[in-house]
C-alpha cells in the first residue's frame, strides 16, 4: 500500500537510508555542526590557520590569507563607519575577484546579508533584485555602475561603494556621492573580528540567493548561516578523503563557478576559506585561458557546469594541456549529457563525476565525488546528514526505487523560506516523518544503491499528444551526432498536439553548412520513440545561458511562440 508523503510514515529505504550501503569508509551518515560557526566565523579562522599561504591568484597577482583577513577587517570597519547595521542587505555587482570576496566576508563580519547580482544583469534587472531585496548598500564594479545609475531612483541603495577590478581607483562618471574602496581601505584602520562581531546567530539569514523558480519573477531563497555552514562541514568530508586518498597536501583549484551564485559562494569561496585551498580566480569563461592555468599551475580541482567541459573539449589546446594533476573534476548546476562525459574520459582521461543541488539547500544535497563508484549520469547519493526521496508530484505518494517522480530533500543545508513570499514558500514544503522536505521541482529516480539520476525538470517535461516527453531524453540522441556542438529541447504550443517538439542545436564549427535540419530530426526518428523526436529543428549561432552556464530554455521557448 502507498503511503502519502505529507503524512507522518517515511518509507523504509528513506528510514534505512540505503544509501548508505555504498558510503566509502571516509564518509560518516552525519556530520557535526558546530552551534556558533558562522560564515564570519570561518573567515575569522582562516588566517589564524593559513597564515602566509597564498589564498588567491588572480591574473598572477598572488594574495595571501594573510592580507585578505587585513583588508576584510579594514573593509568591513569601514562598513561599520558608513552606518551599515545588522540585517541590512548588502548588494555585491561584481565578477569573480579578489574585491568580491573581500567585500562578502567584510558584510558577513558586520552581520550584514548578502544578495549578488549576475554580472550579465541589466538595469532593469539590477533595479529588480536591489529592489526586491531591499538592498541599503550596493558594491559594485565601476563597468556596471550605469546600469544602477538609469534604477537607482527606484531602489533603497543609500551608500554605494565603487572598485575597478584591477585594482586602481574606480573609473566613474557623475558618481557624485560613490564611494571609492580603496579610499575606504586606505583610510581605516581595521578592527578586530571580535570588535567588529555584532552577535550574529546561526539562525539569521546570510544570503538571499535569487532564482527563477517555475514561474513569475525571480525570488529569493532565504539561507541562513546554519544552512550555508551546514553544507559546508557536510561537504568536508568528501574533501579530507580525496585528500588522503589521493595523497593530497593542498586542494589547488580553478574558481570558475560564479560567485553570484550560491554554488560558487559555498564550494569555492566559502569552502576554499574553511579549508585553506588556493584558488585561480577568473572573472569570466575563457577556455584558452583556463587550460593555460591548468598548464602553469597544476590544479588538483576543477568545479564546472556543462557548457564549460564542451566548450574546453572543443578548443584546439585540450590536446596539447597536462591535465594529469586533476583528481577531482565535477559538474553541477545542469546534467551533462552522457556523451560529454565519455569523451572527456578518453580526451582528458580525468573521469568528471557529477552532483546536484539548487539555490533552496545552500545548494549541494547529493554527489558522486571520486570516493564513490561511479554511475555515469547519476548524481551520485545523498551527502551526510541529508535524506532524499521520490514522491509522484501529483498525489503526493512516496514512490519506490526504480520508479520516476519528484525529488524530494530534507536537511540543515534546506532554506528557511522564500524572502517576502510566504505563499511560494507554501508550496515548496511539506512535513514528513517530524521533518521538513523541499519539493525540487526535479524528476529523479533512485536504485536499490542508493544512487539518484535526474530525468529532467517538472516545468521542462513536454506533453506531446498525451504522452511526457523529458527534453533531457531528445538531447542525449542530438549530442550523440558527430555535427552538434550544443543542443536544448523545448515545448511549442500547437494546437492538435498540446506541444510540439523543437530542437535549438548549434552546429560545430566543420560542420556547418554541411548538416540540414531534416538530417538532424532523421537522426533523431531512428533513435527515439515515435512521440519523442523533435518535429521542428534550428541552428542557433550560441545557446543563451545564464552566468552559471546553464541554457536558458525560457528564452528559447520564447523564440520559438515568437516564430524566430
Amino acid at each position: 500500500m502507498s503511503k502519502k508523503a505529507s503524512g507522518k510514515e517515511l518509507p523504509d529505504y528513506i528510514k534505512n537510508r540505503i544509501w548508505l550501503k555504498s558510503y566509502p569508509p571516509e564518509l560518516p551518515a552525519e556530520v557535526e555542526i558546530p552551534e556558533n560557526e558562522t560564515i564570519s566565523t570561518i573567515a575569522a579562522s582562516a588566517a589564524k590557520k593559513y597564515g602566509d599561504m597564498v589564498a588567491q591568484i588572480f591574473y598572477g597577482r598572488e594574495f595571501t590569507y594573510n592580507q585578505l583577513d587585513g583588508m576584510i577587517r579594514r573593509f568591513a570597519t569601514a562598513l561599520k563607519n558608513l552606518g551599515i547595521e545588522k540585517g541590512e542587505t548588502f548588494a555585491i555587482h561584481s565578477p569573480n575577484c579578489p574585491q568580491f570576496a573581500i567585500a562578502y566576508f567584510a558584510a558577513h563580519a558586520i552581520g550584514a546579508k548578502v544578495t549578488a547580482l549576475s554580472p550579465l544583469f541589466v538595469a532593469r534587472e539590477v533595479g529588480y533584485q536591489l529592489k526586491d531585496s531591499e538592498s541599503k548598500t550596493l558594491f559594485v564594479m565601476d563597468m556596471f555602475y550605469p546600469h544602477f545609475k538609469a534604477v537607482k531612483e527606484e531602489t533603497e541603495v543609500e551608500n554605494v561603494i565603487a572598485f575597478n577590478i584591477m585594482g586602481q581607483k574606480a573609473q566613474i562618471q557623475d558618481g557624485e556621492g560613490v564611494h571609492d574602496m580603496i579610499d575606504l581601505i586606505m583610510k581605516t584602520e581595521p578592527k578586530s573580528w571580535e570588535e567588529l562581531n555584532p552577535g550574529v546567530e546561526q539562525e539569521d539569514i546570510a544570503v538571499l540567493q535569487y532564482t527563477g523558480g517555475t514561474t513569475g519573477l525571480p525570488k529569493a531563497a532565504m539561507l541562513t548561516h546554519r544552512n550555508v555552514v551546514s553544507n559546508v562541514y557536510q561537504c568536508q568530508p568528501y574533501n579530507d578523503g580525496v585528500k588522503k586518498r589521493f595523497k593530497i597536501d593542498r586542494v589547488i583549484g580553478i574558481s570558475i563557478l560564479p560567485w553570484y551564485h550560491i554554488y560558487g559562494q559555498t564550494v569555492d569561496l566559502i569552502m576554499g576559506m574553511a579549508f585553506g585551498s588556493m584558488g585561480i580566480i577568473f572573472p569570466r569563461f575563457d577556455p584558452g585561458e583556463i587550460l593555460d592555468a591548468i598548464q602553469k599551475y597544476r590544479p588538483n580541482y576543477f568545479f564546472g557546469v556543462a557548457p564549460l567541459f564542451v566548450a574546453l573539449l572543443n578548443h584546439p589546446k585540450i590536446k596539447e594541456v597536462d591535465m594529469s594533476s586533476l583528481v577531482y573534476v565535477n559538474n553541477g548546476a545542469t546534467s551533462i549529457p552522457v556523451e560529454v562525459v565519455k569523451k572527456w574520459d578518453e580526451v582528458v582521461k580525468v573521469p568528471i563525476v557529477e552532483g546536484y543541488g539548487l539555490s533552496e539547500a545552500s545548494p549541494v544535497t547529493h554527489t558522486t565525488s571520486p570516493l564513490l563508484k561511479r554511475k555515469i549520469g547519476s548524481i551520485g547519493t545523498p551527502i551526510p546528514s541529508t535524506l532524499a526521496g521520490i514522491i509522484d508530484p501529483d498525489t503526493m505518494e512516496w514512490l519506490p526505487p526504480g520508479k520516476e517522480g519528484e525529488l524530494v530533500v530534507s536537511g540543515p543545508q534546506v532554506m528557511k523560506g522564500y524572502w517576502n513570499r510566504p505563499e511560494e514558500t507554501k508550496k515548496v514544503f511539506f512535513e514528513a516523518g517530524g521533518l521538513k522536505w523541499l519539493r525540487t521541482g526535479d524528476i529523479a529516480k533512485m536504485d536499490e544503491d542508493g544512487y539518484f539520476w535526474i530525468v529532467d525538470r517538472v516545468k521542462d517535461i513536454i506533453k506531446y499528444k498525451g504522452h511526457s516527453v523529458y527534453p533531457r531524453d531528445v538531447e542525449e540522441v542530438l549530442y550523440e551526432h558527430p555535427a552538434v556542438l550544443e543542443a536544448a529541447v523545448v515545448g511549442v504550443p500547437d494546437p492538435e498536439a498540446g506541444e510540439n517538439i523543437k530542437a535549438y542545436v548549434t552546429l560545430k564549427p566543420d560542420y556547418k553548412g554541411k548538416v540540414t535540419e531534416q538530417e538532424i530530426i532523421e537522426w533523431c526518428k531512428q533513435r527515439l520513440a515515435a512521440y519523442k523526436y523533435p518535429r521542428m529543428v534550428e541552428f542557433i549561432d550560441q545557446m543563451p545561458k545564464s552566468a552559471a552556464g546553464k541554457v536558458l530554455r525560457r528564452i528559447l521557448r520564447e523564440k520559438a511562440m515568437a516564430g524566430s
